[in-house]
């Protein structure tokens, strides 16, 4: 909210001062109130100059408190809060009283003062006298040029300079603007203090200054620009060519911007160290991955050779078998053909004999023999086919009852080559349970 109050308040009386629309309801409580109810420690107080404004809601206890605050407030309605300072400054000295009551004048110690802040020029600048050069054709004075101004002083980070003239030129006093912000200040700073190391700044300019160094050249003189020193400056400036500038409060624009920039630079730090510490264990986490990668590379390696060994074993076994089945199936087809040579033997001597009888002379002799021979014949013929036909349907059943006595020891063989499969089966998945590699989880990274 900009300042409404800007009139000349030493050409005001007393009491006219108090009768301000900011201070008026502010007093009128004032006036109703004892010194010492002005000065009870539990009092509270708003500020009337901050009125609809930031602050505005602000307590402050006990005067004291409020008039330092009016004291050193540098941003907002400056004047405002000074003269609400000299006016209660002002009213307790009329009431013989001070804004520091008096019983609290003794028996405390000193310590520093309430505030260290003060007033200065924003933005910061230094003032540098003696930058007059000669007069011209006019008879009006030369002087230091802007760039030149800079270049003079490049070591310190100006960004802008400036001279001052008047009717007769150049008035040989110029100032370096320097950044508006605590850093600017600081170098502005350090610049005054090293016109101060070398003994050229302000109090020797002022009692004892020497314009002129031995072979001629001019002594440069350099200080902190205060209030006084701009208003000097513009005084024969008009308008636009008025060196822009305000008093702000110094703890304010630079101690508070410090210790930002402070607490910045804590954070930053915090942040780097945090940023070092996360890649330090993200590059642990990568080796140990690394290591870990690197035994499962192995292990698949050995996993494989193994597999290999086992697939070689198992041909082995498979050869062996093989080797086995045709010895066994060589000994059965063995077994087999010496039989069939045995039914065929048997065969051929069936053959043979019948053969022998049917060639038996059976038409010599008398009727009654070759009656009785052909009744032979026939006896041994049919004695022959019963005794075949008996020994096939035995032949049979034999057959049969081997068959039945294969396919059970078939069975047999094959229900223990499944249990055996399955105890195979039970042993290894016991055996990768006992194996089962751990799941693998990273460390959670903590701040």
């Amino acid at each position: 909210m900009s300042d409404d109050y800007d009139s000349d308040a030493s050409e005001k009386s007393f009491e006219t001062r108090k009768m301000n629309k900011w201070f008026k309801s502010f007093f009128e409580v004032i006036n109703t109130l004892s010194v010492d109810q002005i000065h009870e420690h539990t009092r509270q107080w708003h500020c009337p100059a901050c009125k609809n404004g930031p602050g505005a809601i602000d307590w402050f206890k006990g005067l004291q408190s409020l008039v330092t605050h009016a004291r050193t407030k540098g941003s907002k309605r400056v004047k405002l809060h000074r003269e609400l300072a000299a006016l209660l400054e002002e009213e307790m000295s009329r009431r013989g009283s001070s804004v520091v009551p008096s019983g609290e004048q003794f028996g405390k110690w000193k310590g520093l003062r309430e505030s260290t802040d003060r007033e200065i020029v924003w933005p910061p600048m230094v003032i540098v006298m003696n930058t007059l050069l000669e007069k011209d054709e006019d008879d009006k004075w030369l002087g230091m040029g802007n760039q030149e101004l800079l270049e003079y002083f490049s070591d310190y980070a100006a960004t802008k300079a400036r001279h001052a003239y008047g009717p007769g030129g150049h008035r040989g006093m110029s100032v370096l603007i320097f950044e508006s912000s605590a850093v600017g200040y600081m170098e502005a700073e350090r610049l005054h203090k090293h016109f101060i190391d070398q003994r050229t700044d302000r109090d020797t300019w002022q009692n004892r200054r020497v314009p002129f160094l031995p072979g001629g050249k001019r002594q440069l003189y350099g200080f902190l620009a205060r209030k006084e020193d701009m208003e000097t400056f513009n005084r024969h400036c008009q308008g636009k060519s008025r060196l822009k500038y305000e008093m702000r409060s110094h703890n304010e624009m630079v101690v508070a911007q410090m210790k930002q920039m402070s607490e910045d630079n804590q954070q930053l730090n915090y942040l780097k160290n945090k940023v070092v510490k996360t890649e330090q264990r993200s590059k642990v986490v990568e080796e140990t991955l690394g290591v870990i990668t690197q035994k499962l590379r192995e292990t698949m390696e050995e996993n494989i050779f193994v597999r290999s060994k086992a697939k070689e074993k198992h041909s082995e076994y498979e050869e062996e078998m093989k080797s086995q089945e045709k010895f066994f199936h060589d000994q059965i087809e063995n077994i087999h053909k010496a039989t069939e040579d045995k039914e065929s033997e048997f065969e051929r001597l069936l053959q043979e004999e019948r053969a022998k009888a049917r060639q038996c002379d059976v038409d010599s002799g008398t009727t009654e023999n070759r009656r009785l021979r052909k009744e032979q014949v026939q006896r041994f013929i049919e004695c022959q086919v019963k005794d075949v036909q008996e020994f096939e349907a035995e032949r049979d059943e034999l057959i049969k009852a081997h068959e039945e006595k294969k396919v059970q020891l078939k069975k047999e063989y094959m229900a223990k080559e499944v249990e055996l499969e399955k105890e195979f089966d039970a042993a290894l998945t016991g055996l990768m349970e006992k194996h089962r590699p751990g799941t693998f989880q990273a460390s959670s990274s903590r701040p």
